[in-house]
């Protein structure tokens, strides 16, 4: 049976290690509010949910529900997932995410201990400087030791052979050979589809480029928050020249059968600033409008702590119907004040100021 309503539901998963537990979890798709510790049993239960739920969006699909609301529906995952999806599959797992190692050469500022073994690496130097006990600080997470035995869990309720897309994550997904331990047991490359979330620092190493050079196409998915101090600022310590030599070398030195697309994560900071963005990507990669994709940050660095002020000049600069207008229109106003303390402790950590590399917008926050 498919789930013609969203097939996500009948023919997809996504599999992570969350938090201190280095529990495995599942859920039909990135966007699921739920991550749902994994167990045999409790797997065919949700999996009967899901499949059976069908013209209908579940508690855990908010999300996507209130993307279609305000985005419309041809922007929605749902629809972009049905028809990616074959039809008459019956619950085949089509699609499958990969989210379980997060080793990371980045501590990007919105991001945080669980999905960067940098940022924990950072919160843990910072500890022997303070007294502030460790638990308030970080979560202890070791899910790199875990890695093997989590993917032979997978492997026994998933078919690989049956498996038409794979999207891996990090971390920083190709730093590490967790993809492979995926793709080397693939027979038929010719009808896979691979699609990676990178921070675009690591040119992928030559036993990855042979895979890639035989799949039926890939998609690679880039983020990239701001160019020159912005972009260090916010995905630090990456620097700027550094990172456009090697997204060019993705352009120039991989096989034809590749696409690239860029995530460019929408905070307060950055927000008056995406222009710069798109336009270096324009020039570089593509003029097609499908080549960004604009993602909303959430945590401690949420997107609803742009204040009002700063909202007033971005829906000026890019008017109503940019993307980033639409983010800040279904969002709420939310106080500054967690965002502000956590930007002054690393910015005293890392010796930067984002008063000084985002000056138009700091009479917005005073």
């Amino acid at each position: 049976m498919q789930n013609q309503f969203c097939k996500s539901l009948s023919n997809a998963l996504s599999f992570r290690i969350i938090g201190d537990s280095n529990t495995l979890s599942f859920n039909p798709c990135c966007l699921y509010n739920d991550f749902i510790p994994y167990h045999p049993t409790v797997f065919k239960k949700y999996r009967k949910l899901w499949i059976e739920a069908d013209k209908e969006y579940l508690p855990g699909c908010s999300k996507c529900e209130l993307k279609e609301k305000t985005h419309g529906v041809s922007r929605t995952t749902r629809l972009i997932i049905n028809n990616q999806i074959p039809d008459d599959i019956d619950d085949q797992i089509y699609k499958v995410e990969v989210v379980l190692d997060t080793t990371c050469n980045a501590a990007c500022i919105q991001c945080g201990t669980q999905q960067s073994s940098l940022w924990r690496n950072e919160y843990a130097k910072l500890e022997k400087k303070t007294d502030i006990p460790k638990d308030r600080h970080y979560i202890q997470m070791q899910p790199e030791s875990q890695i093997d035995s989590k993917i032979n869990l997978i492997k026994k309720d998933i078919n690989i052979k049956d498996v038409k897309t794979w999207h891996f994550w990090g971390g920083e997904p190709l730093l590490t050979d967790t993809h492979l331990k995926f793709l080397r047991e693939i027979e038929d490359y010719k009808s896979i589809k691979l699609v990676y979330t990178t921070n675009g620092s690591i040119f992928p190493d030559n036993e990855t480029l042979e895979i890639w050079s035989k799949c039926r196409e890939i998609l690679i998915l880039i983020s990239v928050d701001g160019v020159n101090d912005r972009f260090h600022y916010c995905r630090w310590p990456l620097k700027w020249d550094k990172w456009t030599n090697n997204a060019l070398r993705f352009k120039h030195e991989t096989s034809n059968n590749i696409t690239f697309c860029f995530n460019l994560c929408v905070m307060p900071m950055n927000i008056f600033y995406v222009n710069e963005v798109s336009e270096w990507i324009y020039k570089n990669f593509s003029t097609s409008e499908n080549a960004l994709n604009y993602i909303r940050s959430e945590g401690v660095i949420n997107a609803a702590n742009t204040p009002m002020s700063l909202r007033e000049k971005v829906w000026k600069k890019y008017g109503d119907y940019h993307m980033v207008s639409k983010i800040l229109s279904e969002l709420p106003v939310e106080d500054t004040k967690n965002m502000l303390e956590h930007l002054e402790k690393w910015d005293k950590v890392r010796k930067l100021d984002w008063r000084k590399t985002f000056p138009e917008i700091v009479t917005d926050f005073n």
